[in-house]
């Protein structure tokens, strides 16, 4: 069994992508949080396998707190879910610690696949970003 922690400050982005995700027999939502620190909390708590994550939320952002959870909780990979397909964002997502980038306009088979491979030990791009380090 997969576990994932998912951090969103949009309550029914949060509830969409867990449903989802619990269609799957393999993963389990384990906790929730609505914004970077209490998403930092839940991690140390829960040690979840991924943590999913926005990457623009009030106070603590979605890089902020993939720096704090590669400290504390090492074995937690983050995945970054996001609207911003610029290689910036990117860039420094995975200079911080995160192990995927999927974009917000994805389908859910995107997500799926982007968690199976980081806990495979890969690293996962939305395709429409993967050239990004050529700009």
């Amino acid at each position: 069994m997969r576990t994932i922690v998912l951090v969103d400050d949009h309550k029914i982005v949060r509830q969409g992508v867990k449903g989802l995700l619990e269609d799957e027999p393999d993963f389990q939502v384990i906790g929730e949080a609505a914004n970077g620190r209490a998403g930092i909390e839940l991690a140390a708590e829960l040690k979840p396998d991924i943590l999913i994550t926005d990457l623009m939320m009030n106070g603590l952002s979605g890089l902020d707190l993939t720096r704090e959870v590669r400290q504390r909780t090492p074995q937690t990979k983050v995945i970054i879910l996001s609207m911003y397909d610029d290689w910036g964002y990117v860039d420094r997502a995975l200079k911080d610690g995160a192990k995927g980038y999927v974009l917000k306009g994805s389908g859910i088979d995107e997500l799926i696949t982007a968690i199976r491979r980081v806990m495979d030990g890969e690293c996962y791009l939305s395709p429409c970003i993967q050239g990004g380090s050529d700009k």
